[in-house]
């Protein structure tokens, strides 16, 4: 079997078209999308236990951030995120703010703080767990 090469830019566009798929795909979206969040059924109580403990290996909030209105250190303060969140990004709800915090944690970065949130969160929670766990965020 001889191979041959194509002189007509066959190649070149294939692996364009290719790349431009998979650059595509890599835009992916959440394994839990914001519109399966239950926010009626969230419980606060249960959130408030997911953010003070590790999860499926990954660290507790609490590890990073202080919700009574000092710095941590490593995160910013959770005190009144509920407000912070609502006036953060126009357009945005407080609880979608937060969901995209919580699942991408590099889209909303605060001034002064270096990318550096565990990104893993979307992988060990379930859509329950979000949504209580914005939910006790948002009664700080």
């Amino acid at each position: 079997m001889k191979l041959v090469k194509r002189q007509d830019g066959f190649l070149p566009a294939l692996f364009l078209l290719m790349t431009l798929f998979l650059a595509a795909c890599s835009a992916d979206a959440p394994r839990i999308p914001y519109d399966a969040l239950d926010f009626d059924l969230a419980d606060a109580g249960s959130g408030e236990k997911l953010f003070n403990q590790s999860n499926n290996e990954a660290p507790a909030c609490a590890a990073c951030h202080s919700i009574s209105g000092g710095s941590s250190g490593i995160g910013n303060s959770l005190a009144g995120i509920g407000g912070v969140a609502a006036e953060r990004v126009a357009g945005q709800s407080a609880e979608e703010y937060l969901y995209w915090s919580i699942i991408r944690p590099g889209r909303h970065l605060v001034a002064g703080y270096a990318n550096i949130m565990y990104a893993g969160y979307e992988d060990s929670l379930e859509a329950a767990d979000i949504a209580d766990l914005i939910a006790y965020l948002l009664s700080l």
